[in-house]
């Protein structure tokens, strides 16, 4: 009997203490689900290399395509198809005036040919009988050539009814709505190329002269802008003004660029153009664990930002060894462990030796 009682008593006692550890054993699961996790990487500290030197210059994005479009007719708009902003093809049509009159123009101008065209056959018919003179012969097949220019000129009118996107772009402003009355050649909308476009900077004159145009456009052009400043978007030289700027003692250059899919980029945004020269005297090798991608020339990794805690994504220039000859700068932290599975802007902890490991 006293036995059983204290199998009972034990048994009272242990029950709570198991439910405490359950408990406990559940919170430390759930806080160990709702805790992130952050991912470990390693990095290497790009040491004070002899990389070719970069110069930058302000610079300023603008479209390489600009149209300010309008009819080559007057009358009442009847529609602007398209909105501020809006991405638009080549061929598109973005607005229409009301094409009656211009139809109707048209009807009389086709009547008026028809009937031309008729008299000048009859015409020819009896001149070649000789019932009639060669000089009536002649007015009518002069009718008959201004009746045929009335005709083509009223089918361009009705084709002046319609804005035709000239080339791919976005519709960055509109003047007018549906119904207001306009006159020929008064603007209607602006359109600007999306996915080519160009940034204009200036290069002191001492710059230029010390090396020729073809060496100028040897060099690396890359571009980064003050919204977007850990994302380097290569650049192809376009142009250089023949005269400088007396009170700049510079030149307007221009490089061009295609948009990255992964940022907006719109005509009036500021930033840098970079300006690498292609001669190097010494690389750096990363290990195959720090590459995103490498091909000829080229390849990606990862940087790690101290005062974030991210890596971003940068592109590097690569020389027939698969050594880095341009992108890196000294003190840069390069992922090179832990770079699997990462995504722009991911926030990482650097990984740390653990004591007697």
């Amino acid at each position: 009997m006293n036995t059983y009682r204290l199998f009972k008593r034990s048994a009272l006692i242990a029950l709570p203490v198991l439910a405490a550890m359950s408990l406990s054993g559940c919170n430390q699961a759930q806080s160990e689900i709702h805790e992130p996790v952050i991912k470990p990487v390693k990095v290497l500290e790009v040491p004070a290399l002899n990389f070719a030197p970069i110069n930058s210059y302000l610079a300023q994005v603008d479209a390489t395509d600009r149209a300010q479009l309008s009819f080559q007719v007057g009358g009442q708009v009847a529609s602007i198809d398209v909105k501020m902003g809006e991405s638009v093809k080549a061929g598109e049509i973005l607005a229409t005036l009301d094409p009656t009159d211009y139809q109707v123009a048209l009807d009389a101008r086709q009547a008026e040919f028809d009937l031309a065209n008729s008299q000048l056959k009859r015409a020819q018919q009896l001149v070649e009988k000789k019932l009639i003179s060669a000089d009536r012969f002649d007015q009518q097949e002069t009718q008959y050539k201004a009746a045929e220019a009335a005709l083509e000129q009223a089918k361009s009118d009705l084709g002046y009814t319609q804005i035709i996107a000239p080339f791919d772009g976005v519709v960055s402003m509109t003047y007018h709505k549906a119904y207001e009355v306009v006159g020929e050649k008064q603007p209607i909308l602006n359109l600007i190329s999306s996915d080519e476009l160009d940034v204009t900077f200036s290069i002191p004159v001492p710059v230029v002269k010390s090396m020729s145009f073809d060496e100028l456009q040897q060099q690396r052009f890359f571009v980064t802008l003050d919204s977007h400043r850990n994302q380097q978007i290569e650049a192809s030289f376009r142009e250089i003004a023949m005269q400088p700027d007396v009170d700049t003692n510079s030149y307007t250059a221009s490089v061009s660029i295609r948009k990255p899919v992964n940022i907006n980029i719109l005509s009036g945004m500021s930033g840098q153009v970079h300006i690498q020269s292609e001669l190097t005297h010494r690389a750096i090798s990363l290990p195959k664990s720090a590459w995103i991608t490498q091909q000829e020339g080229e390849g990606q990794v990862w940087i790690f930002e101290p005062a974030t805690q991210e890596v971003h994504q940068i592109k590097l220039v690569l020389n027939e060894l698969g050594e880095i000859t341009a992108g890196l700068q000294h003190g840069d932290q390069v992922v090179i462990a832990g770079a699997g599975n990462l995504m722009e802007g991911q926030q990482v902890k650097l990984w740390t030796r653990e004591g007697g490991i």
